[in-house]
């Protein structure tokens, strides 16, 4: 089999791709959990971007191996059963990653657009994460059936068949198609549409309720969050487009119409993938509470005391923020009740 430069390029910078989605989540993923004191307890925020991360390191290790040695072989190798099992993991686990974008994108705007409601209790937050997981699985369920290997212009092919009957078919793909693309991204526009507005608007609606200078603080580190979590969503909007118009498509066509062999298919594939492997590179570079565990523990590899004091001081200053967040949220609160009164 002979290579092409073409060929050659593609497959480094999938590999590229490959390797930033397990070391970045990995490393995220890992600075999380670590510090699950400070960035995950009574954070709903901080637990949704685990659970992204989480899913994205699944896909990381367990099918895109699987995708780039077919690449590089130009074929599918692994047999029928491997086929099934690995594409109905990428394709449930692509599915609690949309489920969790959604997740952030409706914690982002209970925070800013209805700051005197309490945070999401620690058991609903986990319900939640348990939900993207399940729903996903269940609705993808089928694939487990559909997929199979085929010979498509001279090629192995692990591709989805069509369901028999014709009706039959375009109807899963459509509830397939709605249930876990459209609805949670049409969840995600609506939250940060609101979300920008609010933003844009700034506090002038509450500033005679509270202390001026408090509250500012407090706005504008909920802002740098959901500015974070705002660029995430816009990178998975940009990257998920063509798994879009292909799930719109086989809504519409039919599964056969577009194969996995299909160009528009293997682009939508390649976009997810690259999404995956973004996501960690924003969060480390973007978020300032991640970024900041990052240099401590590069710091603790010189010197593990010093690294220890400041993330001691780093714990307290976490701590005076929520208690000030507490505060503000207590006079949102009172001052919402007294409007209703």
């Amino acid at each position: 089999m002979v290579f092409s430069v073409a060929d050659i390029l593609e497959a480094v910078f999938l590999a590229i791709i490959v390797a930033f989605t397990i070391i970045g989540n990995g490393l995220v993923s890992v600075i999380l959990i670590k510090n699950r004191r400070v960035l995950l307890n009574n954070r709903p925020t901080y637990n949704f971007i685990l659970n992204m991360v989480l899913s994205d390191l699944v896909v990381g290790v367990l099918t895109m191996p699987f995708e780039l040695v077919t690449f590089l072989l130009n074929g599918w190798i692994f047999g029928r059963v491997a086929c099934k099992i690995v594409e109905f993991i990428e394709i449930a686990v692509l599915g609690t990653a949309v489920f969790t974008h959604a997740l952030i994108a409706f914690d982002r705007y209970r925070c800013l657009a209805r700051p005197y409601l309490p945070k999401m209790k620690t058991r609903v937050v986990r319900n939640m994460i348990i939900l993207s997981w399940i729903i996903p699985a269940f609705f993808s369920s089928p694939y487990l059936y559909m997929f199979d290997i085929s010979s498509i212009n001279s090629k192995m092919i692990c591709t989805p068949n069509a369901i028999q009957i014709k009706w039959l078919d375009k109807l899963y793909e459509a509830v397939e198609f709605a249930v876990v693309l459209l609805i949670p991204f049409s969840v995600l526009c609506w939250c940060y549409f609101h979300v920008a507005r609010i933003t844009w608007q700034g506090n002038r609606s509450v500033s005679d309720t509270c202390d001026v200078t408090r509250l500012s603080v407090i706005f504008k580190n909920r802002r740098r969050v959901t500015r974070t979590a705002g660029l995430v969503a816009i990178t998975f909007t940009v990257c998920w487009l063509p798994k879009f118009v292909v799930g719109f498509i086989r809504a519409v066509s039919g599964t056969n119409r577009i194969h996995r062999g299909h160009i528009l298919s293997e682009i939508a594939i390649f976009g997810t993938f690259l999404n995956e492997a973004i996501n960690p590179i924003i969060y480390c570079s973007f978020d300032r509470n991640i970024k900041e565990k990052i240099r401590l523990r590069g710091m603790c590899s010189f010197s593990e005391d010093i690294g220890g004091s400041v993330n001691e001081a780093y714990q307290a200053e976490q701590h005076h923020t929520a208690t000030d967040d507490l505060g503000i949220q207590m006079s949102f609160r009172n001052t919402h009740n007294n409007r209703n009164s």
